[in-house]
């Protein structure tokens, strides 16, 4: 359910809308071709046409509808919600409480998160929008799109946006995305003549996350009902705007899931307990879109199969597995997924059509997201099988640990010199931040000390970030004595590495 914002979240998005218009003022032709986010594969980018689109950004900003939904998905900061009528137009953008609860701190990264959402409202044509998800800027496939398909991406608006505040406030590194993944996907893309396990680790990203999309489009039309003379006319447009949906339904009853929408009453439904079965598939598809998020590429020389462990992320690779082309790689990687996350409650009613399930949401994705991902796979078609030598296998491996080591150093730097500020802020919204970095700590410590097993980590930067870790520790115990337990077990635990 939603609600209307209240007085102070409404104040609250009048400093997210000036933060925006702020962010959109700065993005001139040659500054945001200074960003490269267009530069993929493929025909040259056209600059111009994106300065065009982001410019409209502010102005979409005041025309939308805002509410506030408690139960949005934890994947989701917000969300567009579009009509799916002969010209579909925006029904509203949902907010969680969060994105307009009190403080301002955050307040880029809050306005960040809505040129995401504002993208997807631009408009052009008869009510066509043309910005859709195809790649996100923390995923597998960022950097793999190409440059007509890049403008027609939501993330990378974002993206752009971050450049531009980074560049304006001369703050390299404060709004780009890092972290694990992206640490790997970037020593992945540098060794593509290597191997082509990039590639299919973005073809796996693209896959899983338009699945993920259409089953919660399969949820919202299952409770979509019909009049029986609408129903039992052809040109209405029920068979030419939802016959892709349907479509669905109809494979999912072939397979025994449910039966077939048909007129009872007078009306063309799916029963209650039909709709019940229909809405499992997001969740589901949210554990596959999660479990790919969650991969940690173990590269080995010996072993036949590809295996993905559910409980750490390991996806273990043997060498032997990927001499094959980005598209045939990328589907032993989803076998993989779907195996290891098959004891998961949510994957159980589903399990011995997982495969596909997933190929038939993705063909029988919307009409123009459809027509994208074909570009895509044409792009990721032309890219030759790459067998690499146990000595090149061996090394990337060693590499990509190097690569991850290195972002957790970057990462904790920022924290040292961002934490004593936040520490000083005297409202207690704005310093609510810290209560959650034993979390952030936590996640990382577990990461090296996985990495150590594979690679040590050096004793000097064992030091260092125990060092940033005790300095930060202090300034958090400062506001929030309760959490100095916590930190006391993280900093041993690191500290024990060995």
């Amino acid at each position: 359910m939603t609600r209307d914002l209240t007085p102070a979240e409404q104040k609250v998005l009048a400093s997210i809308t000036a933060r925006i218009d702020e962010i959109v003022a700065l993005g001139t032709v040659a500054e945001l071709t200074a960003t490269t986010v267009l530069n993929g594969p493929g025909a040259a980018p056209d600059y111009p046409a994106f300065q065009q689109r982001f410019a409209r950004l502010g102005r979409r900003m005041r025309e939308v509808r805002f509410v506030v939904r408690e139960d949005l998905p934890a994947t989701m900061g917000a969300n567009t919600v579009i009509t799916n009528g002969e010209v579909p137009s925006v029904q509203e953008i949902q907010l969680r409480p969060g994105l307009v609860g009190p403080g301002v701190r955050g307040l880029t990264d809050r306005a960040l998160t809505l040129v995401h959402e504002l993208s997807h409202s631009l408009m052009e044509g008869l009510g066509e929008h043309p910005v859709k998800d195809y790649a996100y800027r923390r995923g597998w496939a960022w950097t793999y799109l190409s440059a007509d398909l890049a403008r027609s991406n939501a993330d990378t608006y974002a993206e752009a946006a971050a450049l531009l505040v980074e560049r304006s406030e001369n703050a390299w590194g404060q709004y780009q995305a890092f972290g694990r993944l992206v640490a790997r996907r970037g020593e992945l893309a540098k060794r593509s003549g290597t191997t082509t396990l990039g590639g299919a680790l973005a073809w796996l990203d693209i896959m899983v996350n338009r699945a993920w999309v259409r089953a919660s489009d399969c949820e919202g039309f299952a409770v979509t009902t019909f009049t029986e003379a609408k129903w039992k006319t052809p040109e209405w447009s029920v068979w030419k705007r939802h016959a892709r949906l349907l479509s669905l339904e109809n494979q999912l009853a072939s397979w025994g899931y449910i039966t077939e929408r048909t007129v009872r009453g007078g009306v063309a439904c799916l029963l209650p307990k039909e709709q019940a079965v229909v809405a499992q598939l997001f969740p589901y598809l949210g554990e596959l879109k999660h479990a790919v998020d969650r991969i940690d590429p173990v590269l080995v020389e010996r072993g036949d199969r590809i295996t993905f462990d559910a409980a750490s992320g390991a996806l273990r690779v043997p060498r032997g597995t990927v001499d094959r082309a980005p598209l045939a790689l990328a589907e032993l990687l989803l076998d993989a997924l779907i195996e290891g996350t098959a004891g998961l409650p949510e994957a159980k009613p589903f399990a011995q059509r997982a495969r596909e399930l997933v190929r038939a949401l993705v063909d029988q994705d919307r009409d123009v997201e459809r027509q994208g991902v074909a570009v895509l796979r044409s792009i990721f078609a032309a890219v030759p099988a790459v067998q690499p030598s146990a000595d090149r296998w061996a090394a990337l491996a060693v590499e990509l640990d190097a690569a991850v080591l290195a972002d957790v150093q970057y990462r904790w730097e920022r924290l040292a010199k961002d934490i004593p500020a936040v520490a000083a802020l005297p409202d207690e919204p704005d310093r609510k931040v810290l209560e959650g970095l034993a979390g952030y700590f936590t996640e990382d410590i577990e990461t090296l000390r996985t990495v150590h097993g594979r690679t040590p980590v050096p004793s000097e930067v064992r030091r260092e970030l125990a060092a940033t870790m005790k300095a930060a520790a202090l300034h958090i115990t400062n506001a929030y004595p309760g959490q100095r337990p916590a930190l006391d077990k993280l900093r041993a635990r690191l500290e024990a590495l060995a």
